[in-house]
């Protein structure tokens, strides 16, 4: 009988904001290993109380100091730039509770900002409300995960056109495989911001925000970087590419992963161009992962798999 070999544990700290070449490895693995990084919530678990609320977004970030704390990175042995690295996600545990919060917003009734914590039983969710409590079922997904850019670091805040980030893309959770261009040696693989459930566009700026454990294999792809202009995020049932370049319109993170799925039916499927193009038209489908005021956009455009065979 082979030998079990255990996942290989990335610790939440210290905490990092930034996806950087220059950050060292918190450890080397080989291609197949599994991987089980503790995160912390995008307030660094910080907020446990609905009386902490914050009138702007400044007194919140003196208390958590900056926003979407990553574990990691990992670098994956052999990788060079023009990889590409398959990140398969296993599962992910939720922890004991979720956090929301607004800041003040007279339109909204809200004077000095709010803040709701709700509990994690199992599957459920439970959301206070003026009514009661809600159980929500909860869905839980990866808000960010991505790897080092050739060039200058970026916050691990934002999202980056080939090295992802904070791509919020609600497919990034159990079953999918995000796929993402080696630019620096080993890859740099960082994750955080894990969310219990968040809506389509995620038009408040925050999800239900809560730490979790999340275990991921990792698969060295040699060579298929090189061909690739954003990530790729694929599903049992559907495969799909994601734009998410920073500071840009909705529009044109949607023209992106557009793009890049067309190639996609091309290269790996055979369709002729033009082909591809009309079966975009027919079948594809698309989820605005991000909509929010200050650049934050990101889409997700995908096909079903029986377009593929």
């Amino acid at each position: 009988m082979g030998e079990t070999v255990e996942a290989v544990r990335v610790p939440a700290g210290p905490r990092r904001f930034a996806y950087d070449s220059g950050e060292p490895a918190v450890a080397e693995v080989a291609s197949g290993t599994s991987l089980v990084f503790e995160t912390l919530d995008c307030f660094s678990n910080l907020l446990t109380s609905p009386e902490q609320r914050f009138r702007t977004e400044a007194e919140l970030i003196e208390l958590v100091g900056a926003f979407n704390p990553v574990s990691g990175p990992v670098a994956v042995r052999g990788a060079v730039p023009g990889d590409a690295l398959a990140i398969t996600v296993e599962r992910v545990s939720l922890g004991a509770r979720a956090v929301t919060v607004l800041h003040a917003d007279p339109e909204l009734d809200l004077p000095y900002g709010d803040t709701r914590v709700c509990p994690i039983e199992g599957d459920t969710v439970w959301f206070p409300t003026s009514r009661g409590r809600l159980a929500l079922p909860a869905r839980p997904m990866i808000g960010t995960l991505g790897v080092a850019p050739a060039g200058p670091a970026f916050p691990s805040l934002l999202s980056h056109g080939r090295c992802g980030g904070n791509m919020d893309c609600q497919a990034l959770r159990p079953g999918s495989v995000l796929v993402l261009p080696v630019e620096v040696p080993g890859g740099l693989v960082s994750l955080g911001d894990v969310h219990a459930l968040m809506g389509d566009a995620e038009i408040t700026g925050t999800a239900l925000e809560a730490p979790a454990e999340v275990t991921v294999t990792v698969e060295l792809l040699p060579g298929l970087g090189r061909a690739m202009a954003g990530p790729y995020l694929d599903e049992p049932h559907r495969i799909g590419a994601v734009g998410c370049a920073h500071g840009v319109s909705v529009d044109h993170n949607l023209r992106s992963a557009m793009t890049e799925l067309r190639r996609r039916l091309v290269e790996e499927c055979g369709y002729l161009p033009g082909e591809a193009y009309e079966l975009l038209g027919a079948v594809a489908e698309v989820t605005v992962n991000q909509c929010v005021h200050g650049g934050w956009s990101s889409v997700h455009a995908a096909v079903p798999r029986y377009v593929t065979s």
